[in-house]
């Protein structure tokens, strides 16, 4: 049988906010690292390249330790994670995905008791993403419900 080349053994290129992986081991396979976090987020936050949040600027940034970005122009120092639920915590971004990864999958919710146990974290660091991510999904500009109100196939109240 003929081997593949190696243009053909290569992934699509995976863009950020469109896709997302379907099964735990695609999920593994594409964040097996923090590296591979932060490049997901660098597209997610910065789709058209970096854009210095002090300036404003979209250029390429320099890199130091820890991830900083620093602005070429105005050398603002910057992260990936600055401003967003990520920014100042300790667990790694590989640990934050897979929190997400089982609370977007978790058919009856996910309790802080479950995560920790899943992750191996604290009780209270289990409890603190939970929260994190409980508080980013909640849209300011909502509306309450009104009417008849279908819930997962189910039908609530009515005659």
């Amino acid at each position: 049988m003929k081997e593949l080349s190696d243009q053909s053994k290569k992934k699509p290129a995976l863009e950020a906010g469109r896709d997302y992986p379907r099964i735990y081991r695609e999920f593994v396979e594409w964040f097996p690292d923090n590296e591979s976090c932060i490049n997901y987020l660098v597209k997610l936050r910065w789709p058209n390249g970096f854009s210095c949040p002090e300036c404003n600027i979209v250029s390429e940034p320099w890199y130091q330790t820890r991830g900083r970005m620093v602005c070429p122009k105005c050398r603002h120092q910057t992260s990936v994670t600055r401003g967003t639920i990520f920014d100042k915590t300790r667990p790694p971004l590989t640990t934050w995905f897979e929190a997400a990864w089982h609370m977007t999958t978790a058919k009856n919710g996910l309790s802080a008791k479950t995560l920790q146990r899943t992750l191996g974290t604290s009780y209270l660091t289990a409890w603190n993403m939970l929260h994190r991510y409980r508080i980013a999904m909640v849209r300011s500009e909502r509306e309450q419900l009104s009417g008849i109100v279908e819930i997962d196939e189910s039908f609530v109240g009515g005659v």
